[in-house]
């Protein structure tokens, strides 16, 4: 026994303390157990009467209280409250899933109001007394041991107690102290609640009870409020109504003779005894607007409805036809949960999209964790399936009081499967949208563009457009969709240039967010550019050996000849080069850079090349050709064997009929260095292929012609040439990855609202054999995929989709996906309430004949809207966008900002002088608060201490350089060797890599040609952005950084006059580099620059 008076706790769970207002707090991890420690008084207490009642050890309570002052009259205290305890009935068992409220303190309740709190209603102790102790066989209170609650992971241990009634029996009791105990005394209390990480499937209706439901609301009708105790204020309006209306009493008479002088006179002003009704009764109305407002009222149709409701069920299409409107879909399953929340009840979620694994929809969830799902859900990239939602709802056990059905809007084979089953477990409430989704079947790209076909649902939307983009999302063009009438499909045409609409890598729906309204155009899909190399003099069609290709491609890439050259400057994707002899060394050069860059290059054997090979090949060739009847020949000629799996060609079968009578050998050591695509039935090569830098080289060892083989005549070479073009419309290059074979491997998926993202790692391949026929599921995700260096995709949308409204049987009620959203009103209550109150204050004023007169009013109004009306005007004529200016940094300084004003000025007046761009004044700007966008050059000096921007100025300054601003910031430290004040001026802006300007910058010749860049000394530094970084500009830099204090130079505080010109030649130079970019570094324009100084 501790001594009297002494602090301890009851229990002594394993689990950290911590401290809290009511005393030390005794936690488990994961358990929910709380064991708060009890005052003094109170062990105290519980000592005296553990000593009284004969438990424990009476002679050591004998002991304790013998010699004590006030024995007797503690002895006859501690009997009365004995008695009163086993007087008193014990509470009635409300079941296993209610709490008992107002409970007697733990220690001195009779045994069974113990035993039937701690085992839920379950009946132990049923057959005994109030007050036995079946333990020792004696009648009185008997006190519980201290004993240990097992931990996290530990079995749960029994309690000290008469029936051994462990933790797992514990319920949750009320917080309300009991009338014997008042709050200011603090009590062990030991609660259990429900551990989050544990199922509720077994739980059933009783989840809720553990969960912790939300704060109390009251609803009537439609509308619902949070704060309804506010409501009671309105019992007050009458009181208020009778104050306003009470009179005040009436003024005492006396007498007083100067008065007599007043007689006679009449006054125009005046007021009345007491307020008017309808004002009265207009502020009775703004009150109860505040009234009303307080009690915080939302807008819930399905309030009343759902007010009775039990077990609910939420089920969500939640495939890509759902993503337009996903946000609807949201808001319409939080709403459900709301509702189930306010009835305190368990929320099911049955998904329909296929998912591995498959969710269970029996799992019993709180308001809470249900509210987070929804928030956590995306829309899958595939179609539901709710055949297979309808078999994992049967194997559910229960039906359910209140079953609400979000869906897409449209019809598929289990809809009717799944209609029933709901229907068989409780009444459905099916929210269906406005306008149901959309989706490309049918995407491609022909010569006059780039080409869609778009299918929609009865009620889908009737007009749109259409988008192609590239592959990093950059829009090629548009076009307007139109569905005429009723019409489920329409069809639209992006007219685009042949080599523009060959980088097309999808067409979307534009606006339109889904799986289904993007089309993907996998690298070959499109229609590359390709250049046929004609060596000319080819007098017969037929006879030319670019005949045959030239028709086996005409229908997949867009066609131009020419020489080698100019099809490079074309920017051609690939070359088709047949024996054309020898390369001119002129076109070697070119050939080698492009192909290095990226090209394609396609070559065909023929007499030339087989007695004079060049290095534009993949492997080393013997000197002559093998020939059907000569030295290095065979018998008969030779058919085209089987592709290999590794080969692009994999998946298509050689004709028998296609012989090969000629072709050229490799050397067989070279062959271990390139990949061969195809043989012939002896091994002898007849298709390599080798990448050169980021470039690839194929060569067929026949001729294009049908000289030497069967094969341009036959199918198989249309073929053959299509599965080559595909690495010509890669973004990074034909030889870029490596060619495999096997099944395809994903490479880029869709997500649910079409967007492309990486494949996961653990992404299963899909054989060849299966991938023609697969459709859009978990296991073969919409997307790009790739095999043996070909590019091919799964789109989320078929051909054949179908897109029918959904048919819902007779008992199944419909709505909007809007119809259940809460929507708070108490924003609007307190605007109208404040409006009223403002109308309230004028109307007394008016009626006191405090306000002011209208003539003045409308004087003053008058001339506000002057001042307004000129304000705008000068806005207008200041407008920066309607005058070009060249803008300077506001830095604070004074002399500072004199020195840019004065150069900045004598800049402008050069740039008139000798140029066609005529600015007007210099402007100062402020980096945080000034909009930078009308300003295509500006300068920022340093000052002697330059400080650090704010974020809103770091935020401007990032803008004005991503929109394409040119941005020239002067350290002004040439010669003197300070510090580095670029690094603190610069400090938190997106700076990219920068590099020292040298004679190949287009600096140095966008209108002087200069060599160096002097300001106020010869010896300045200029760093630009890299060429790399500024790539995505067309290589325009957007910041120059430099040490010249050009502004001093430009104003003419220089040593002489020669070095002030040299400086205003850079300062034009500057200016023309923003304003026309790299202008002067496009060679195409050199030979038009050239002509034209020819003819002057």
């Amino acid at each position: 026994m501790a001594p009297l008076g002494a602090r301890r706790p009851l229990l002594r769970p394993r689990a950290r303390a911590r401290s809290s207002a009511d005393g030390l707090v005794l936690d488990r991890p994961g358990s929910g157990f709380q064991l708060v420690e009890r005052s003094g008084a109170a062990d105290e207490t519980l000592s005296r009467a553990h000593a009284r009642s004969g438990a424990g050890h009476p002679a050591r309570a004998r002991r304790r209280t013998r010699g004590r002052a006030g024995t007797s009259l503690a002895r006859r205290r501690a009997r009365r409250r004995s008695a009163r305890a086993r007087s008193r009935p014990a509470p009635r068992c409300a079941g296993a899933d209610k709490e008992l409220r107002h409970l007697p303190q733990r220690f001195l309740r009779p045994r069974r109001a113990v035993a039937c709190a701690l085992d839920g209603g379950r009946g132990r102790g049923r057959n005994r007394r109030a007050g036995d102790d079946r333990r020792s066989r004696r009648r009185g209170l008997p006190v519980p041991r201290p004993h240990a609650v097992p931990g996290a992971g530990q079995p749960a241990r029994s309690a000290a107690g008469p029936r051994g009634i462990g933790a797992r029996d514990v319920r949750r009791t009320a917080g309300d102290a009991s009338p014997r105990h008042p709050p200011a005394r603090r009590r062990v209390r030991l609660s259990r609640a429900a551990a989050s990480h544990r199922s509720q499937r077994r739980a059933g209706a009783g989840a809720a009870d553990s969960a912790g439901i939300g704060a109390f609301r009251v609803s009537f009708g439609p509308l619902l409020f949070g704060a309804p105790g506010a409501l009671l204020a309105l019992l007050a309006l009458p009181a208020l109504w009778w104050l306003m209306r009470a009179t005040p009493p009436p003024p005492q008479r006396a007498q007083f003779p100067p008065t007599r002088l007043l007689l006679g006179l009449k006054t125009d002003e005046q007021s009345r005894e007491r307020a008017p009704w309808w004002l009265l009764l207009f502020r009775m109305l703004a009150a109860a607007l505040l009234i009303l407002a307080f009690a915080r009222p939302s807008l819930a149709p399905s309030a009343a409805e759902a007010a009775g409701a039990g077990r609910t069920l939420i089920v969500i299409d939640d495939g890509w036809t759902s993503a337009p409107f996903w946000s609807d879909v949201r808001n319409a399953a939080n709403a459900a949960i709301a509702d189930a929340e306010r009835a305190q009840a368990p929320v099911f979620l049955l998904l329909t999209a296929p998912r591995i694994p498959a969710r269970d929809p029996g799992e019993a969830l709180t308001a809470a964790d249900a509210r987070a799902r929804i928030g956590r859900l995306e829309p899958q990239p595939w179609r539901p399936d709710r055949a297979d939602a309808a078999r994992r709802l049967a194997r559910l056990r229960g039906n359910f009081a209140r079953i609400v059905w979000i869906t897409d809007g449209l019809e598929d084979v289990g809809a009717e499967a799944l209609a029933r089953e709901l229907q068989r477990r409780g009444p459905v409430m099916a929210h269906t949208p406005a306008q149901t989704a959309r989706a490309i079947i049918v995407g491609a790209v022909t010569p006059q563009g780039v080409s869609a076909e778009v299918r929609r649902g009865a009620n889908g939307p009737g007009g749109g457009a259409i988008a192609a983009e590239t592959a990093e999302g950059r829009s090629l063009g548009a076009a307007e969709l139109n569905f005429g009438g009723d019409a489920q499909t329409a069809s639209a045409q992006i007219e685009l240039p042949p080599e523009i609409a060959a980088r097309t890598a999808r067409v979307r729906i534009v606006g339109e967010q889904s799986a289904g309204a993007v089309r993907l155009l996998p690298a070959g899909a499109a229609r590359p550019f390709v250049g046929l190399v004609d060596p000319g003099g080819a007098g017969q069609p037929l006879l030319s050996e670019l005949f045959y290709a030239e028709r086996a491609l005409q229908p997949y890439a867009s066609l131009r000849r020419g020489g080698i050259s100019a099809l490079i400057d074309a920017r051609a994707q690939a070359l088709i080069l047949p024996d054309a002899g020898r390369i001119a060394p002129t076109d070697a050069a070119a050939l080698e850079r492009w192909i290095d860059n990226g090209g394609l290059l396609v070559r065909f054997a023929g007499p030339r090349l087989a007695n004079d090979a060049d290095e534009f090949v993949p492997v080393r060739l013997r000197p002559g050709s093998r020939t059907l009847g000569a030295a290095l020949a065979w018998e008969t000629a030779l058919a085209v064997k089987a592709f290999p799996d590794d080969s692009p060609f994999a998946g298509i079968t050689p004709p028998q009929d296609v012989t090969v009578r000629r072709q050229v050998l490799a050397e067989p050591a070279s062959l271990q260095e390139a990949r061969v695509w195809a043989t012939l039935t002896d091994n002898s090569p007849l298709v390599t292929a080798q990448p050169r830098g980021r470039g690839l080289i194929v060569l067929f060892h026949v001729s294009a012609g049908p000289d030497w083989s069967d094969l341009p005549l036959s199918g198989l070479f249309v073929e053959m040439l299509r599965r080559t073009l595909a690495f010509a419309a890669r973004p990074d290059g034909a030889g870029e990855r490596e060619i495999t074979g096997g099944p395809f491997v994903a490479q880029r998926v869709l997500d649910g609202f079409g967007a492309l993202s990486p494949a996961p790692p653990d992404a299963q391949p899909i054989p060849a054999e299966a991938f023609a026929t697969a459709r859009p599921s978990p296991a073969t995700p919409p997307g790009l995929y790739e095999r043996a260096g070909v590019s091919a995709s799964i789109d989320a949308a078929a051909p054949d989709e179908a897109l029918t409204p959904l048919r819902l049987p007779s008992g199944i009620a419909r709505a909007g996906l809007g119809a259940t959203i809460e929507r708070p009103l108490s924003g609007w209550l307190f605007g109208l309430a404040g409006l009223m109150l403002a109308i309230d204050l004028f109307i007394a004023l008016f009626l006191i004949g405090r306000l002011p007169r209208f003539e003045r009013a409308g004087a003053a109004g008058a001339a506000m809207l002057a001042l307004f009306a000129g304000g705008e005007a000068h806005a207008q004529s200041e407008d920066a966008t309607q005058t070009l200016r060249l803008a300077y940094v506001r830095t604070g300084d004074a002399q500072v900002d004199r020195t840019s004003a004065a150069g900045l000025r004598a800049l402008s007046e050069t740039l008139t002088a000798r140029t066609s761009v005529e600015p007007g004044p210099p402007i100062a700007v402020d980096l945080a608060r000034d909009n930078l966008a009308a300003y295509p050059f500006l300068y920022w000096p340093a000052t002697s201490s330059p400080q650090r921007l704010s974020d809103a100025a770091l935020a401007n300054v990032d803008h004005y350089l991503a929109i394409g601003g040119l941005l020239l910031v002067d350290t002004r430290d040439a010669g003197r060797g300070e510090g580095r004040p670029a690094a603190t001026m610069l400090a938190g802006i997106d700076v990219p890599p920068l590099e020292l300007v040298t004679g190949e910058h287009v600096l140095t010749r966008a209108f002087y040609l200069m060599r160096s860049f002097p300001g106020r000394t010869q010896s300045t530094q200029l760093w630009a952005e890299s060429a790399s970084a500024a790539s995505s500009r067309d290589g325009v830099a957007a910041i120059f950084i430099g040490n010249g204090d050009w502004a001093a130079a430009w104003a003419g505080n220089v040593g002489s006059d020669r070095q002030r010109e040299l400086a205003l030649r850079f300062g034009v130079n500057l200016v023309m580099v923003a304003l026309t970019g790299n202008y002067k570094a496009d060679q195409v324009h050199v030979p038009a620059l050239l002509e034209r100084m020819g003819r002057e």
